[in-house]
């Protein structure tokens, strides 16, 4: 079947969006309070009657000097207010120790002062930490300055000085990666830690209104305790923190915040790599470099930013964890870079695992891979170049919130030399657009919340070589978000397209790709299409439950992917055809019982088909989650799995009949506030009829010898035995062969860590992870009936033979001749990667980097032990080492 574009299908589906929209607009007007019910366009939400309210008065003194002692004469005037609620463990309970603070303005800075009161002062835990880590002591204010009740601006301290900025979002939902310039220092008093803030209102984003009316949350987390306290009342049943926040007042006049923010960077590189005799690449072992860049930041208006980065670097990012993936999936690795990790929440479009945006896109490695072999040696770049990004994001006074991302990354070429010396280019990636675009809008007092995202990817290429690259890719989706009943309820729909255009050959790679397999046989409903120049596909989710109000929480709904949805030019998308059915429960409690601080129950269960009409099987897990009395936790989940159809375990062969699976997963961890600290995870997993089994023991312990340092080291052992693992396909006679085999494979990792952090501005920290995973491979199958009723007739296992070249003899009937042969996939794979890095603020805003970085990666023998044979050869695996020095240095006009 040629999987074309439906216009039909796009029909049905945008009246499906129609008519849950008018549903739920029916249900908005049922439910919503009278007075929310007159205009879309009122100038924010009212405040909670149970919530506070905040007067900030205009500083009238002079400026307080930032230095962690509230004794300038300002903090003598203003409103002091407190009466903190506890949140956690009891929730609405009078907290330990009070907290107070202070609001004050002019027409550049927010002023802010905490005092902390404490009666055992002895006793707050001042501990060091690197940015944004939750270490001691801790107390923080945070502005809904849009109002809407959907994004908050938070700004906290530890009681060591160190800054924890982030975004806030419902329901309890955080992103670390905004990093304003602001000022705060620490301090202590008899009986109180103080904290003084200086933030400049051009890091905020806020209306135009003359009188400003902002959502306002304070907190403060005392360590030793585990508590937290709220100068609002917060509650775990509801349906999101933002819509709990109390209201701060009386800032009035702002001016329109016109800002510009600069920040040029250069850094020099030094990489040592093996001198391989012959390769001119290599030849010294050394390569010099340096670059040059720019990162910009431009309010357009007080609630919208412009972000802008000019040929960036990220040499300082903390390396990937590595892996052993024997799956036929992509591996998804967590965003480290700055540029594209602050504000990225506003792009979050994902659900199920699946996602339109996946920043990881943007400069990643050549999709065409050269390497060196006997008849040539090529030098190649590790990643594309990004040549420039630009990001608009922002929310203006009616609710509408808006984000913007384009980028262009560069051609990218591999320098090829033969064993003479002549040297030529070869393209390994074209210059490619990428853009995405993303709206929302609230409506009534955010009950209803309405989205849109759009993302293109566009390559020039202009290669034959790169032919089995997709030309142009585009994704749309629309997403819904309702709540009715004073947010009891609630009704999550999301509906998503895509159409992908190239080359046959390109097209043909989508289609035999492991998210679709295409080719497979015995599919009615699929054909692969050698002549297709495009494809098109669409998902959705509908969910609809109680979300709050009560400890007892429940949904149901349905996902779906269409076969011919591709998200992954710049989204990521693991599986399509599939539609899975999910129903969840949940009950939890929100104050001490017996022994247990907290804990929380979590059922779910789902059902699944492909696009055909089999079923696939049906699976179920319950979590159970609590703190004890002591503060430390359990967690604990146990899934299991019916048999049923396996549509990708062939890779691109017949759907094939598995037996269920039951499995394990648990956490034990000590008391976190404590200097020295500790926990362990496991993970169990068995098949059925003794055809699969693993497990993982992973523990790591915590150490703070000094109040500036703290160590860590983990480690991951992971035993795996299955006899239906996948080998490969190989071809005899005109058919394929589809050949498992029983792995025995071992993997161990170990994570160091040290974090020396000297002062809130000067730091210095070292990440070193070596990894080792061998596998061994025996008893080889051909899979003759993947859906026989007996497990065993299934496959049937045949005789091979190992040769001088290492490859395998396969001899299927047994005479003692081979028909084919294929590879031995033994492997002993091992990684060290490591990090040294240094940072300092040497001005507000600005900062030096230097950094070492290492890896050591070989496909070791196969023979030996496990352990002493791969580390014995250690040693022997030659480094690439890359020593760098970056500065850049921020100024604002």
């Amino acid at each position: 079947m040629k999987m074309k574009l439906s216009y039909a299908g796009i029909y049905s589906v945008c009246l499906l969006f129609v008519i849950i929209f008018s549903s739920t607009r029916v249900l908005a007007l049922t439910h919503c309070r009278p007075e929310a019910c007159v205009s879309d366009t009122t100038s924010g939400p009212a405040a909670s009657p149970k919530q506070p309210v905040y007067f900030a008065v205009p500083l009238a003194t002079s400026k307080p000097v930032v230095d962690g002692k509230l004794d300038d004469d300002c903090w003598k005037k203003g409103n002091w207010a407190g009466h903190f609620v506890q949140f956690i463990p009891n929730e609405g309970a009078k907290p330990t120790a009070q907290t107070e603070f202070n609001v004050q303005y002019d027409h550049k800075n927010l002023y802010v002062a905490l005092r902390c009161f404490d009666s055992e002062p002895q006793k707050i835990q001042r501990y060091s930490g690197a940015r944004d880590e939750f270490a001691g002591d801790i107390a923080g204010i945070n502005f809904d300055s849009y109002h809407d009740r959907r994004t908050g601006f938070e700004f906290s301290v530890t009681a060591w000085g160190q800054k924890i900025d982030l975004v806030l979002f419902n329901s309890m939902n955080w992103d670390f990666n905004w990093n304003p310039v602001w000022k705060v220092k620490t301090g202590l008093e008899d009986s109180a830690w103080v904290a003084e803030y200086e933030i400049p209102l051009s890091q905020l984003r806020y209306s135009n209104e003359k009188e400003q009316v902002w959502g306002l949350h304070l907190w403060r987390w005392i360590n030793r305790n585990q508590e937290e306290s709220d100068w609002e009342i917060q509650s775990k049943t509801g349906p999101g923190m933002l819509y709990n926040f109390g209201e701060l007042r009386g800032i009035t006049g702002l001016k329109k915040s016109q800002r510009l923010e600069i920040m040029p960077y250069a850094l020099g590189k030094l990489t040592t790599v093996e001198n391989e005799p012959g390769n001119p690449f290599t030849k010294g072992g050394k390569i010099w470099g340096g670059n040059v860049g720019l990162d910009a930041k431009i309010g357009l208006s007080s609630n919208f930013t412009v972000d802008l980065t000019v040929n960036p670097d990220f040499g300082q990012v903390e390396s990937d964890p590595s892996v052993m993936n024997l799956t036929a999936f992509e591996t998804f690795y967590a965003e480290k870079r700055p540029f594209f990790l602050e504000g990225v929440t506003i792009f979050d479009y994902q659900f199920d695992k699946q996602s339109l945006f996946y920043s990881r896109r943007i400069g990643h490695a050549p999709s065409r891979t050269l390497s060196s072999d006997g008849q040539q040696f090529v030098s190649a770049p590790e990643r594309t170049s990004i040549l420039s990004a630009v990001k608009l994001s922002g929310t203006n006074a009616k609710g509408l919130s808006i984000g913007f991302v384009q980028s262009f990354t560069g051609n990218e070429f591999a320098r090829v030399s033969d064993l003479t010396g002549n040297e030529h280019r070869e393209k390994v990636e074209p210059l490619t657009s990428y853009t995405v675009m993303r709206i929302q809008k609230g409506y009534h007092d955010g009950n209803t919340v309405i989205g849109g995202m759009w993302t293109a990817t566009n390559r020039f290429n202009d290669d034959r070589n790169l032919d089995f690259l997709a030309k142009s890719a585009y994704t749309g989706g629309l997403d819904l978000l309702h709540h009715w009943k004073d947010k009891k309820y609630y009704l999550e729909a999301k509906l998503i397209g895509s159409t992908v255009s190239g080359t046959t050959e390109a097209m043909k790679a989508l289609q035999e790709s492991s998210a679709r397999y295409f080719q497979r046989p015995g599919t009615a409903y699929l054909s692969l299409d050698t002549t297709m120049t495009r494809m098109s596909g669409h998902g959705g989710k509908v969910m609809i439950g109680k979300g709050s109000k009560g400890l007892w929480k429940y949904a149901t709904g349905v996902t779906w992917f269409s076969p011919g949805l591709e998200l992954n030019d710049l989204g990521y998308l693991k599986n399509a055809d599939q539609v899975d059915q999910k129903n969840t429960l949940s009950y939890q409690i929100v104050k001490p019982v017996g022994f247990f601080r907290q804990y929380s129950v979590n059922l779910e269960q789902v059902n699944s088909w492909n696009f055909g009409g089999s079923f696939l099987g049906s699976g179920a897990n319950v979590l159970w989650t609590s703190e004890f009395s002591n503060l430390w936790n359990l967690n604990a989940s146990f899934n299991f799995r019916t048999g049923g159809l396996d549509t990708r375990i062939l890779r691109g062969g017949n759907a094939m009949l598995m037996p269920a699976t039951f499995g394990a997963l648990g956490t034990l961890n000590a008391d976190q506030s404590k200097k020295f600290t500790g926990g362990i995870t496991y993970d169990v997993e068995t098949r059925a009829l003794s055809s699969q089994s693993s497990y993982l023991l992973q523990p790591f312990l915590t150490l703070r010898p000094a109040r500036v340092l703290k160590l860590g080291i983990s480690a991951a052992y992971q035993h795996n035995h299955d006899i239906l693992q996948y080998v490969t396909t190989a071809d005899y006679q005109q058919q394929k062969r589809y050949l498992l085999g029983t792995i025995y494979q071992q993997t161990l990792g170990l994570t160091f860590r040290a974090d020396l952090n000297l002062t809130p501005e000067l730091s210095l920290q070292y990440y070193g992870s070596p990894f080792v995973s061998k596998g061994n491979y025996s008893h080889f199958k051909r899979v003759i009936s993947p859906v026989a009723n007996t497990f065993y007739g299934r496959f049937q296992e045949v005789a091979y033979a190992s040769s001088a070249d290492g490859s395998y003899g396969i001899d299927e009937n047994g005479d003692g001749v081979s028909e084919y042969r294929i590879d031995n996939p033994d492997f002993n794979f091992f990684q060290f990667r490591s990090n040294l890095i240094a940072r300092w603020e040497y001005r507000l805003g600005s900062f030096v980097y230097l950094v070492w970085s290492s890896e050591r990666t070989a496909n070791l023998s196969a023979n030996g032990n496990f352990l002493s044979g791969a580390f014995r050869q250690f040693r022997e695996i030659y480094p690439k080492n890359v020593f760098l020095i970056k500065l850049n240095y921020w100024f604002s006009l």
